[in-house]
């Protein structure tokens, strides 16, 4: 007769519990409600979405990889047409091909890039923002002394002297490799600054007060409560970070060139001389790039808004 109780009652008490704490409907996310309410954010998933596809199916499109020598012609500078949709190159390549494949390299590298700068600035911060004392003030430091640096000619320096020295990863050469933490370096001090006020302002939180009666060490005060708390800020500042950091990729490939396909790379080179007599050359890469960038940008204010309205403005 108990154990049948037990039975009815459980259910009933679960049933409780989970009427208390579960989230009420409207605060639920629907991705169709979101939709409706960001139209913006939703237009720049779509974009994102069509350009992440198209790169990544590039060589189901009619494509040719770039890097190989059958994609070497003697159609030297031929417009767009139905056999090149965005016309050839001045060594017979075709545009379409270059776009789509250059897509991979720069969505791929500007994604790690963001991974790795946040991640690390978040890493950063924690133990900045908790251990506090002279850690704190060491760090600090350090990040102001980069932001004294102008960022652009640090990570054209970090890449200059790092594209030698590292080895070829199976989805990174070299130097991807060494553009990815030019980048990430020069994002990883304003994600330090920005997750470290979050930090200190979740330290003095009661919860951390609790945790610390209850015996909790740091680590787990850290990793276990603080961290879950600025996830949401994470996941805001890598959003954000993301259309920076392909234009930042585009700009170093502009500037110092590059053996992959990219988008910066198509726009730079000997190319530049033939932009006015055959401007798909610099029409279609720079779309690509345009577009991109717009949808990140449109996504990212939007996940700004919906995970925290008081970040508006700050970043």
């Amino acid at each position: 007769m108990s154990d049948a109780s037990e039975a009815v009652q459980r259910p009933a008490s679960e049933t409780l519990l989970e009427q208390e704490y579960a989230l009420p409907p409207e605060q639920r996310f629907n991705p169709l409600r979101w939709a409706r309410r960001e139209p913006a954010g939703a237009l720049g998933v779509v974009l994102i979405l069509i350009i992440g596809i198209m790169s990544g199916a590039a060589p189901l499109l009619n494509t040719t990889d770039p890097k190989s020598l059958e994609s070497f012609t003697s159609d030297n500078l031929v417009g767009p047409s139905s056999d090149y949709y965005f016309g050839t190159d001045r060594q017979g390549r075709d545009v379409w091909s270059s776009v789509l494949y250059g897509g991979r390299i720069s969505l791929k590298i500007g994604v790690v890039t963001v991974l790795v700068g946040t991640v690390g600035g978040t890493l950063l911060a924690l133990i900045a923002g908790f251990v506090g004392g002279p850690v704190d003030f060491g760090l600090s430091r350090v990040a102001d002394m980069l932001f004294a640096v102008p960022s652009l000619l640090l990570a054209m320096i970090l890449d200059v002297v790092l594209v030698d020295k590292l080895p070829d990863l199976p989805a990174l050469p070299a130097e991807e490799l060494a553009r990815v933490l030019a980048i990430a370096f020069f994002f990883m001090p304003g994600a330090f600054r920005i997750m470290r006020g979050s930090v200190l302002e979740q330290r003095s939180g009661q919860y951390v007060e609790a945790a610390t009666l209850i015996g909790a060490g740091q680590f787990r005060i850290m990793l276990r409560h603080i961290l879950p708390n600025i996830t949401g800020l994470v996941i805001v500042l890598t959003t954000i970070s993301l259309p920076a950091a392909i234009l930042t990729e585009a700009t170093l490939s502009f500037l110092l060139g590059s053996d992959a396909p990219s988008w910066g790379a198509e726009l730079s080179g000997d190319s530049r001389q033939f932009f006015k007599n055959a401007p798909w050359l610099a029409i279609f890469p720079g779309a690509a790039l345009a577009i991109t960038v717009f949808g990140f940008n449109m996504f990212g204010d939007s996940i700004r808004d919906t995970l925290d309205p008081r970040l508006r403005g700050r970043i």
